[in-house]
């Protein structure tokens, strides 16, 4: 592996990045990449020196400093080691490898049925369980929101999540990584949950494949459905009262791959939902950024897909939720006329 001094890397990076900074804020230097060569403006190629790392949140690229220099400078690992003799250093030139999380790809319930697919849809049409999960899909406007997945299924023989909607969690690699199934039968409530995940699978971040570089913010929703309505969202499935009940492989997405997003978490109205007003404080004290509904809509309106369902709407616009996204003290203050709203002591 590479070890490099940081004083020539960061040489480096200030003579071969375009319009290099230091963010003394977050202890990292930023420039715009040479590599993709976008916008002066936007700087968002990084050196982290915490972990050694050349990370451009634009096009992708992410190396160990070595690596970007050269692609950069056109220079050979002979010329680096003739530049950096003058350093008190070892220099060891090694082969970079790509780092990535050891994940366990997931296979869906038996004989899944693709919902999405007209030809399936066609041959299904006249069984019972598949006509019910048409018609959730079509009446909570699931086929057609701007967020949705590429694809839902149904299974009709597998022993734990038949007839239901499976909906996939596909991860930054285009895998599916985990999935979450949704009973389509009222009486299942009796005996079973409304939403159940797979078993023995970690639990990973819904929708992460689509979250795009071109957008500072990526909003965090607690239920994948909600999150099929708002552009470059995700979904954590669960979240517990004191703010967090996250996985490893979801703290590793959060932490590493959003790194450099402006998170924004949407739970269901703070207003109708007395758990929910208590999860979202215990975020906004963690220092968290938060979506608190507005008095008019949150009193009628149970989460985003009951909105988007009555506004007739596929996509919720981000300039509504900017308007009412709070942060620190100010969203903690907020909070307090919903907890008198919900007899809740302060």
């Amino acid at each position: 592996m590479i070890s490099l001094p940081r004083e020539y890397i960061i040489a480096k990076f200030y003579e071969y990045g375009r319009s290099p900074i230091y963010n003394r804020f977050n202890n990292v230097y930023q420039c715009s990449c040479p590599v993709c060569r976008e916008s002066l403006k936007k700087r968002r190629c990084y050196y982290i020196p915490e972990n050694d790392n050349i990370y451009c949140h634009n096009c992708g690229w992410s190396s160990k400093p070595i690596k970007w220099i050269k692609e950069v400078s056109g220079c050979t690992n002979q010329d680096i080691i003739d530049e950096v003799k003058d350093y008190d250093v070892t220099i060891d030139i090694g082969k970079d490898e790509e780092v990535r999380p050891t994940i366990q790809v997931s296979t869906l319930p038996a004989d899944s049925i693709n919902l999405l697919d007209k030809m399936q849809q066609d041959f299904y049409k006249d069984n019972i369980i598949i006509r019910a999960c048409n018609h959730i899909i079509k009446s909570r406007r699931l086929d057609t929101a701007i967020n949705r997945p590429d694809n839902l299924y149904a299974s009709l023989t597998d022993k734990v999540h038949k007839n239901r909607i499976t909906i996939p969690f596909i991860n930054e690699h285009g895998e599916i990584e985990f999935y979450q199934t949704r009973t389509v039968k009222t009486s299942d409530l009796k005996t079973r949950p409304k939403y159940l995940g797979k078993v023995g699978a970690e639990k990973t971040l819904f929708n992460i494949d689509k979250v795009s570089s071109d957008h500072d913010n990526v909003y965090i929703f607690e239920g994948p459905i909600d999150a099929f309505f708002v552009r470059n969202s995700v979904a954590v499935a669960g979240i517990t009262e004191r703010g967090r009940s996250f996985t490893q492989r979801q703290e590793e997405q959060l932490t590493n791959t959003l790194k450099w997003y402006n998170k924004v978490w949407i739970l269901d109205s703070q207003w109708g939902d007395r758990a929910s007003m208590i999860k979202s404080e215990a975020l906004l004290k963690q220092g968290e950024t938060v979506f608190i509904w507005p008095e008019t809509l949150g009193k009628k309106y149970k989460d985003f897909n009951d909105l988007a369902i009555a506004a007739n709407k596929d996509e919720i616009s981000w300039d509504w939720i900017e308007k009412n996204t709070f942060h620190g003290l100010e969203g903690i203050v907020k909070m307090t006329e919903i907890k008198r709203f919900n007899n809740v002591k302060t």
